[in-house]
């Protein structure tokens, strides 16, 4: 067996088909990476008679002088499971590494570790690889831990939907979740799909502690569109709706409380009475909801005659997988739920174009109500999501000298940049 260079489409050839595709794996994430200041190489493995058993991307960045540091996102696409094949790759692309001046390659393969149950509980005699940890630490590569919140390159948790039927998706959701998506639908927020024009708009309601430049994401709609697996999304308050529905709302529970005073009034039982009395009190709640609702979609009107965007977020769908990329939300308008309506129109569409899996992104593995992160768990959980919990990151160590030191630097850098933080 030996390590070979590949053509781009050599590899998405052999990519595309492979179990653990991911668009992570593919020339098309290489592309934008090459235009974000990374180096990138296709690697394959074949057999003496030249069939292709195993392949990754690459990115490679200088680090000291002609030394590198390399990645492969979302690890080397190869059967895990065949540790035998794993080894005889390892060994081959330390010799490869070695050779281009790379001082470590990292990976984090999207492997199952533990299988859980929606709570997060290990599930009784479900899938575990703490054989394939202990055989890659054997082989050379240092494990980075199994972290509990966000500290690796991709998420090690991550919340995911899986759809079999399409048509009974909404059944599915948690109540809360089910009474957010139609109270945003009630105070008229509608979902649009954005075009190469509204990139700077989607940017404005990222993160920016987080995010990257805005040339990236530009980068990002331009390549990731040209091959149709990228679309991003808008939610809209259209006050006009609002006001509409709010006034619907309100005209009706009128007539009705107006019905339910009249039968109070009629009604000799005792019991009988008490239950209509009980209805009236929750038809006044609501009432008051109604006002209140019809009042501020006026002021919004004004405000906003023509609407505004108040949420965003971006898609990539690969294969049978939607990913939700990134995203945000105006705070001032949290309590309009637009993130609850804009995931549910995005799974909505499509499931019914036939994708079977919905990834929601990171998560933490706390899952105690004092973790700060509980309202994101909540939220992403919510559309009858489950947990998938990773063997984490590793370092293929090749310059053992050059990379414990560089370790140390950054340790004292931490060090530095904290106690210069708390003077």
């Amino acid at each position: 067996m030996k390590i070979i260079e590949l053509s781009k489409k050599q590899f998405d050839d052999f990519s595309f088909n492979h179990k653990l595709a991911s668009f992570y794996q593919s020339s098309f994430y290489g592309d934008l990476m090459a235009k974000n200041g990374f180096s990138t190489v296709y690697l394959g493995l074949v057999t003496n008679e030249e069939t292709l058993i195993a392949a990754t991307l690459i990115l490679t960045q200088k680090k000291f002088w002609h030394f590198k540091s390399a990645y492969s996102p979302r690890g080397f696409l190869i059967d895990y499971t065949d540790l035998e094949l794993l080894d005889i790759f390892t060994d081959l692309l330390k010799k490869y590494l070695e050779k281009n001046k790379i001082i470590y390659l990292r990976i984090d393969p999207p492997i199952i570790n533990i299988e859980r149950t929606k709570n997060g509980k290990e599930l009784v005699g479900g899938l575990n690889n703490e054989k394939l940890v202990k055989f890659m630490k054997k082989i050379g590569y240092e494990h980075k831990g199994f972290n509990s919140f966000f500290e690796t390159i991709k998420p090690r948790w991550n919340v995911v939907t899986k759809i079999d039927s399409p048509q009974n998706l909404f059944a599915f959701l948690s109540k809360e979740t089910k009474n957010k998506i139609r109270k945003a639908y009630k105070k008229g927020i509608t979902i649009y799909k954005g075009n190469q024009n509204d990139i700077k708009l989607f940017y404005n309601f990222l993160d920016k502690k987080m995010a990257k430049k805005l040339s990236y994401y530009m980068d990002q709609y331009e390549i990731f569109s040209k091959n149709n697996i990228y679309d991003l999304f808008f939610a809209k308050l259209n006050p006009t709706i609002y006001m509409k529905t709010s006034k619907e709302l309100f005209e009706r529970e009128s007539k009705r409380n107006n019905k339910l005073n009249n039968m109070i009034q009629e009604s000799h039982k005792p019991k009988k009475r008490d239950e209509l009395i009980n209805k009236k009190m929750n038809s006044d709640k609501l009432l008051d909801i109604y006002k209140s609702d019809l009042i501020n979609s006026n002021k919004l009107y004004v405000s906003y005659p023509n609407g505004v965007v108040i949420a965003a977020a971006s898609v990539i769908k690969f294969k049978e997988t939607i990913t939700f990329s990134e995203g945000g939300y105006d705070n001032n308008f949290k309590h309009f739920a637009p993130n609850h309506l804009l995931k549910w129109a995005v799974m909505n569409e499509y499931a019914k174009k036939g994708y079977r899996k919905i990834n929601h992104g990171a998560i933490t593995g706390d899952f105690s109500f004092d973790n700060p992160y509980y309202g994101l768990h909540q939220f992403k959980m919510g559309f009858d999501g489950e947990i998938e919990e990773f063997i984490g990151e590793f370092d293929l160590v090749i310059n053992k000298s050059i990379y414990h030191t560089n370790r140390q630097i950054k340790f004292i850098k931490n060090i530095l940049e904290f106690k210069k933080a708390v003077k």
